[in-house]
Parts: C-alpha cells; sequence; structure tokens
C-alpha cells in the first residue's frame, strides 16, 4: 500500500474515469498520516505523564521519549487542510529536550533562550533555573547566575541525580556552587566562601558530605554534638561562662555545621568579653543560615562593644529590616545610632573650632611679619579627655602654636642669670665653711 503512487489531480483527469481512483489514493494518503498523528499523540501523552511523575529527573528518565517525539513529529502533518487551531501551550518536555541538544552541541546561547522560554512559564521547576545559571555561568553573565540560584532556594529542596561529580545530591546544594563560582569570579570571596560553606551543612546533616564519609558516623557524631549542646546549655544556665564554653567546642569538633552550637558559643564568649573570637562565630552562623536574624544580631552587639559603631548600625539594620517587631534588636539599633549621633556632632563641633583657630593663626601670622619677629612653629597636642566619647577614644589632633624670637631670647637671658646666681651662692657657701 505504501509502494502505490496517487494520482496527481488536473483539469483533464478531475472528471474522468480515474477520479475513483484518484479518491481512494487520496483517502488512503489521509488514513495514514492520521494513524501517524495518533502515534505521536500516544507517545506526547506518555512524555507529558514522565514529566509529571519524573520531577526534577524527567531529563534523564524522559529521554528516549523525547527523541522519539522529535524523531517522529515532521512526518505526522496533513497537508491541504484547513488552518490548524492555534497552537497548544509550550511543552516543558519539549522545549527542555530542545536546550538539551543545544548544550550536547555546546551552544549555550541558543540553550539560553530555550531555558528563558522554560523560565517564562507560569509553573517552574527549579532545575530550569539551575540550567539557565549554569549556562549564564559559561557566559561569565554572572548577576544572572545569582538572580537564578536565589530563586531556585526558594523553592522545597529536593534530591537531584547526575552531580555526583560535584558531590551535590540536592537542588539547593547545586545551586549554592553555582553562586560560589560566580561569587569567585566576582571578587566577592567572603560570600563564596559562605555559599560553599551552607553547601557543604547542608550535605552534611543529609550524611552525603563525599564519597569517603560514612552516613551513620555522620548520624553519631551529630547525636554526639547535640549531648555536648545540652551539657553546656546547664552550664550556661549556671552562669559557669568557661565550663559552657569548652562543652560547645567539643560539640563543634562533632559537628562544625551546627548552627545552635555556633551561636551559643558566640554568646559564652560574649559574656568572657573576648569579642574577636565571638565575632568569628557570629559571622559562621550567618554563613550557614543567612536567613536567621540572630546572627546579624549577635554581630552588631560585638561591634558595638568594639566601638565600631558604623559597622553595628549597617548589621542591626539590616537585621531590623529582617524582623522589624523584635524589641531586642530595636533597643540596640536605638543605642547605636544614639552614639553615632553623638559622634557626628563632637567631630562638627571640633571641625568648626579648628575653622576657628586657623583665622585666627592667619591673623597672628600677619601681625607678626609687620612686626619683623620671624616665627618658629612647635608641635603640642590637646588632652584626650575631649576625644572620648562612651569609652572610645579617637586619636588627639596636634595643635601648632606660635612662638616669637624675642621669646626665646628672653628665655635664654633668664636662665642665664639664675645660673649666675646659683653659682654665687655656691661659691659662697664653700668660702664660709
Amino acid at each position: 500500500m505504501a509502494e502505490d503512487r496517487p494520482v496527481k489531480a488536473t483539469r483533464e483527469n478531475l472528471y474522468t474515469a480515474d477520479r475513483t481512483e484518484l479518491y481512494d489514493n487520496r483517502d488512503r494518503m489521509v488514513r495514514e498520516k492520521w494513524v501517524k498523528i495518533m502515534k505521536l499523540r500516544i507517545v506526547r501523552d506518555k512524555l507529558e505523564e514522565c514529566y509529571h511523575s519524573q520531577s526534577v529527573n524527567h531529563m534523564q528518565n524522559c529521554r528516549e521519549l523525547v527523541e522519539r517525539y522529535l524523531k517522529d513529529l515532521p512526518e505526522a502533518r496533513i497537508s491541504g487542510r484547513p488552518p490548524e487551531p492555534e497552537a497548544p501551550p509550550l511543552n516543558p518536555s519539549i522545549i527542555l529536550a530542545e536546550a538539551q541538544q543545544f548544550l550536547e552541541k555546546e551552544d549555550f546561547e541558543g540553550a539560553l533562550v530555550k531555558f528563558d522560554e522554560l523560565c517564562s512559564l507560569s509553573v517552574q521547576s527549579p532545575l530550569p533555573l539551575v540550567s539557565r545559571a549554569t549556562c549564564r555561568l559559561q557566559l561569565k553573565m554572572y548577576e544572572g547566575v545569582l538572580e537564578d540560584c536565589e530563586k531556585v532556594l526558594k523553592f522545597l529542596n529536593s534530591d537531584i541525580v547526575g552531580h555526583e561529580s560535584e558531590s551535590c545530591t540536592t537542588v539547593h546544594s547545586l545551586a549554592l556552587i553555582r553562586m560560589a563560582k560566580a561569587y569567585k569570579e566576582l571578587g566577592r570571596l567572603d560570600e563564596a566562601k559562605s555559599a560553599l560553606m551552607r553547601r557543604n551543612a547542608i550535605e552534611h546533616k543529609l550524611g552525603r558530605g563525599s564519597a569517603e564519609e560514612d552516613g551513620d558516623q555522620i548520624a553519631e557524631d551529630q547525636k554526639s554534638a547535640i549531648a555536648w549542646k545540652e551539657k553546656g546549655d546547664e552550664e550556661f544556665k549556671k552562669e559557669n561562662w568557661t565550663q559552657a564554653l569548652e562543652h560547645y567546642r567539643t560539640g563543634l569538633a562533632y559537628d562544625m555545621y551546627n548552627t545552635k552550637l555556633h551561636s551559643n558559643t558566640c554568646m559564652a564568649l560574649i559574656k568572657l568579653k573576648r569579642w574577636t573570637q565571638a565575632l568569628k562565630h557570629a559571622e559562621q552562623c550567618i554563613a550557614l543560615e543567612p536567613n536567621w536574624v540572630k546572627g546579624y544580631y549577635m554581630k552588631g552587639l560585638i561591634l558595638s562593644k568594639e566601638s565600631k559603631i558604623e559597622q553595628a548600625r549597617e548589621v542591626l539594620q539590616k537585621a531590623n529590616a529582617m524582623e522589624s517587631k523584635n524589641a531586642q534588636i530595636k533597643t540596640l539599633l536605638d543605642e547605636v545610632e544614639a552614639r553615632v549621633e553623638y559622634v557626628e556632632t563632637r567631630l562638627r563641633r571640633r571641625k568648626t573650632k579648628q575653622s576657628g583657630n586657623s583665622n585666627q593663626d592667619d591673623d597672628i601670622k600677619k601681625s607678626a611679619s609687620d612686626s619683623g619677629n620671624e616665627e618658629q612653629l612647635v608641635e603640642d597636642v590637646d588632652s584626650d579627655e575631649d576625644y572620648c566619647a562612651e569609652g572610645s577614644c579617637r586619636s588627639p589632633q596636634k595643635v601648632k602654636l606660635k612662638i616669637s624670637r624675642k621669646d626665646i631670647v628672653n628665655t635664654l637671658v633668664e636662665f642665664g642669670v639664675a645660673a649666675v646666681g646659683i653659682g654665687l651662692v655656691w661659691w659662697l657657701v664653700n668660702r664660709d665653711g
């Protein structure tokens, strides 16, 4: 049947005896086309079912159906029919398959166009965002990488396969790896380190840190860390800060990614007024859980204690934006802002005073030059009392004093006369003796 060639309709044979054969051939061709279309529709339905059931792993597990669909699609068409209705909505699995073909050819710009189409759909998955971030990373569009990865982190975390070489078993881990690379290329090394630390914490908590680590051993270490944390909490309630600190540090030796342990260690160090070490643990809390406001509060408190009030205000403003109803943060922020305002007021007054002294110095120089006296500049420093505020002292400023040559001569004469008088007294005493 497939070898029969249809009769072409012309003016001459349209109303001849051949029209019966013509119609038969036409009907046969239409039936064959419709069979191909229905087969393709079955493949499409299976592909959509596979896409929904496999979730983020559909690109790998539905690959065979996608290739079959793309192969049969050009042949499943009927020519000479009325115009087709409006095109159905874009099929994410088909677009993803086309993007995969671009990736295999290392055509990242073409793949980026397809991933843009996927990400523009109303129903989104985190995987296209990660894939688009990968394309943007290859094209050195680092700000776009960060934007996509931030969106991925808003999705619920789920497992993913095919990225074992990067030690990533979840979508969030993969996004954080991409963020770390983008931050590194942008020169923001601290943020890159923070992203890697968050990735390590996710994998560690799931017992998938690396192939060499034993999941059972990780679970045991986490239990030991919790036990040491509870011991430290008991000592902390008794105000035994040093003993509590030792317990918390022992717990961190078992689980260095435990945010609560870093937080409690920081609080113990704050009680002991060991600001530098406490600041490191507060920054660890922020790195592990950027959305946890307590890390920012502790960092702001430490910076205020170290009299770094400008930095403290910046950190506390961020914490207040995260939890505007937190009275503790609000109180500390008000105190820091009051200190900043006090210092700025003192600086303005000092600047005004120095400006007035400068004008007075100009008048003194002018009068001295008129009298013919040469001047020498001698440096002195003000008292530290005017520069200390709330336990933090600024470096004293130098003030220039004016001394004429006549004053120096008179001083030397006075010293000479005094020396002569002392010598006469000493001679008289020795002569009487």
